[in-house]
């Protein structure tokens, strides 16, 4: 695999990995893959984004393809755009929630399908690496989609009163449109690091991290919700007053009664979710359904099956397909979130919840080439438990489980438990933390 080619993006180091040469290939060979007259092109605030686009765009019209330029856009407003605009191709140039020194690339198909390694990432690798490039002379165009994205949310999205709420933006993308997508829903707007800087000064930006949560925390006063966008909006986190930072597992279930209780139907959730998820969308009427980690998974799911109306990861991709949202969108997430937030005690619901204990994702430094023999040997030597294999292995306990899996773009594997008690947890982390440390070591 060609080194910044990964599971469901492209992703490397600026210029070391990704340059402006490189990024024209990965064009070429985009505008060869596509059978799409058209591509939107959108991208993130990186200092080299814009120079990075640029040639990518030089090489897809290279190829005879047009390109409809979205210019600085969260990814999801690109998702959104080329729905809105029956565009069948889309690409977002960004690197996420990586360090400033990253610059990277998302495919979407029509729809807004995310596209996966098998869904067509491999062949678009097999034509860069052959250099086999369609030419020809495609044209270019704009296209604003802020003030039209922001009138999407606002009929989807009421309060039921005005909100004070703060939100950290990271220094990222979702700070082009942010403060005044939630002005217009009702809401007075504190801001934190809401200066684009793509070399992200302050922290990563990342809802789960929690130089993020504390700074955010710090700012707040009497607001009714905080919210921390990550570095291309395509994910949000939440904290509550009083309460602190809601858990994604929190969030996934809150989302799931709130989706359901709009419509029944199936509520996807990654393997690593607590087993909270599954009884709140039972509880609600839903079919609950596990996938495996990575948003190009999710998405072909809920572009197979139009029963789901809700999916869901703990890296915080939220999806919305019940509201029309068929892809992760953080925008949309906090934007539902500060309508549940107007129309009920957030805490007392969250209070309500069972109290399952569960680990952090421990993430384990490991070569690309040991994951596979790790995971095998965990199997083999925990073949007499119950084993699910969807995704790296998770072995069932007695009063618990643990799930150890390779992560797709990082030389890492994962490791995360739930069990009945935090005594149970802390025994079953020690124990296969050991055993994936000492396969580690020895492979």
């Amino acid at each position: 695999m060609t080194g910044f080619f990964h599971a469901y993006d492209l992703r490397g180091k600026y210029p070391e990995q990704i340059s402006e040469k490189e990024a024209e290939k990965v064009g070429k060979a985009y505008g060869t893959f596509t059978d799409a007259e058209k591509v939107l092109v959108g991208r993130d605030g990186r200092k080299h984004a814009e120079k990075i686009t640029e040639s990518f765009i030089e090489g897809i019209t290279s190829t005879g393809t047009d390109v409809v330029n979205a210019g600085l856009a969260p990814s999801p407003v690109v998702y959104f755009g080329m729905v809105e605009n029956s565009i069948e191709s889309a690409a977002v140039v960004t690197a996420s929630h990586n360090p400033s020194e990253y610059t990277g690339f998302k495919f979407c198909k029509e729809n807004a399908l995310a596209m996966s390694r098998e869904g067509g990432m491999k062949k678009i690798e097999e034509i860069y690496a052959e250099e086999r490039f369609e030419t020809g002379e495609g044209k270019t165009e704009t296209l604003d989609l802020k003030q039209t994205y922001i009138e999407f949310v606002k009929d989807n999205i009421s309060l039921e009163k005005d909100l004070d709420i703060a939100i950290n933006f990271g220094n990222g993308v979702a700070t082009v449109l942010g403060r005044e997508l939630f002005e217009e829903l009702g809401c007075n707007v504190k801001t934190v690091n809401d200066e684009l800087d793509g070399d992200f000064p302050n922290h990563l930006p990342a809802p789960g991290n929690e130089e993020a949560q504390k700074q955010l925390e710090a700012e707040m006063t009497d607001e009714d919700l905080g919210i921390i966008f990550d570095g291309d909006g395509d994910r949000a986190g939440f904290i509550l007053p009083g309460y602190g930072y809601i858990s994604e597992d929190e969030v996934l279930a809150v989302f799931s009664k709130e989706c359901l209780e709009s419509s029944k139907g199936t509520v996807i959730y990654d393997l690593r979710a607590s087993k909270l998820v599954p009884e709140i969308i039972e509880k609600y009427g839903g079919k609950p359904s596990t996938a495996r980690v990575g948003h190009t998974f999710i998405s072909e799911e809920i572009h197979s099956d139009p029963s789901i109306v809700f999916a869901g990861e703990l890296s915080g991709h939220y999806y919305f397909p019940g509201f029309n949202v068929p892809w992760d969108d953080g925008l949309f997430s906090a934007a539902l979130m500060c309508q549940i937030v107007s129309e009920q005690d957030l805490a007392e619901l969250l209070n309500s919840f069972e109290d399952y204990p569960v680990s952090p994702e421990l993430r384990l430094d490991c070569p690309h080439s040991s994951k596979k023999p790790v995971i095998d040997k965990l199997k083999k030597e925990y073949s007499d438990h119950k084993l699910s294999t969807v995704d790296g292995v998770k072995i069932h306990f007695d009063k618990g489980w643990a799930l150890i899996r390779p992560s797709n773009t990082e030389e890492k594997m994962s490791v995360r438990c739930e069990a009945d008690t935090q005594e149970d947890v802390d025994r079953l982390l020690k124990q296969v933390r050991g055993d994936v440390e000492r396969l580690i070591e020895n492979s």
